[in-house]
């Protein structure tokens, strides 16, 4: 059977191949996907969002969300994902328009057709989950699961102690690892180890494609933004949660206890992961801790080389 899951996102280009991967994978029914403000405005990642599920040939339920944090000032990521959030690579203008409905909503109601079927995988600032799970409280025994990329149990890297989808909505994590849905969350730890060096990216880009083409071109400026962190390759943060949804071996996943500082003053948005158990709590989440990069790889670009098969879809709109 088939995991139905629903994407909540801010593409972004790390979410672009996430968000085609699973579209592409026949593992996964990806019932609908939500937009959140993250990487840019929720206008620019709604309008990506949109234009990615008509590349895939996909008329996938879109439904936009907040594009503010609940208590804190809004972030953003332009410099690590361009203006557009796609580094400025083109698609196709999107074939179909979002939903009426905003994304806390979109979630409620797709978790009570999927009564307890529904997976979330948050690969964005967690606002529009936190808001459902708030305005909803029968929503949180209907999600089977959230599975999402956030957090660390050591360091950050919008700040020295905190990750970015976490601290670009602190409050909202808060509440959703306090939420009793079961959660698992793919940090730093091991997504920093999902690494595509230099030499990786020209390998795709001799390979080519529909999806593959615009998606190097993406990581061209992907990968200007780690160089000048003094990387030379980028990570695949969000991506890896899909992989590991086809393919849950690629990722070794511990029972921890984590909780989200909301007030430190140089901590704030920090995942504090009781590794060691001593605050005696029970565990809240599977976290990350080790990864075989080298399959996670071979995933992503077999998935990304499926819409160049006999058969696959073309972009909506088009002839």
């Amino acid at each position: 059977m088939k995991r139905r899951i629903l994407i909540d996102c801010d593409p972004g280009i790390d979410d672009a191949l996430a968000i085609l991967m699973a579209l592409a994978a026949p593992e996964l029914d990806v019932v609908g996907v939500t937009t959140v403000g993250g990487n840019v405005g929720v206008d620019a990642t709604t309008r990506n969002a949109l234009a990615l599920a008509t590349l895939a040939g996909r008329r996938v339920p879109v439904a936009r969300g907040a594009d503010t944090a609940l208590v804190v000032d809004k972030k953003r990521a332009e410099s690590v994902h361009g203006a557009d959030g796609l580094g400025g690579v083109p698609l196709p203008a999107p074939a179909y328009a979002a939903e009426e409905a905003p994304a806390w909503e979109f979630i409620r109601d797709r978790a009570a057709e999927f009564r307890g079927e529904l997976e979330i995988v948050a690969i964005g600032p967690l606002t529009n989950v936190a808001l459902a799970l708030s305005a909803y409280p029968e929503t949180r025994e209907r999600i089977k699961a959230i599975h999402l990329m956030g957090g660390s149990i050591g360091f950050g890297n919008a700040t020295p102690a905190a990750e970015f989808n976490i601290v670009a909505d602190p409050h909202a994590a808060a509440a959703v690892f306090q939420s009793g849905v079961p959660i698992t969350m793919f940090g730093l730890d091991v997504t920093n180890r999902a690494n595509l060096s230099a030499e990786g990216l020209e390998e795709l880009r001799a390979v080519g494609g529909r999806a593959l083409s615009p998606c190097c071109s993406m990581l061209d400026h992907y990968l200007a933004a780690y160089r000048s962190f003094g990387r030379d390759a980028l990570a695949l943060h969000d991506p890896l949660v899909v992989a590991w949804l086809i393919d849950p071996s690629l990722v070794e996943t511990r029972p921890y206890r984590v909780d989200v500082e909301t007030d430190g003053r140089y901590t704030s948005g920090k995942t504090i992961v009781d590794v060691h158990g001593v605050s005696k709590r029970p565990p809240n989440a599977e976290v990350g801790v080790e990864l075989d990069a080298e399959r996670f790889i071979a995933l992503l670009t077999r998935l990304l080389r499926s819409y160049d098969e006999p058969g696959a879809a073309g972009p909506l709109g088009t002839d």
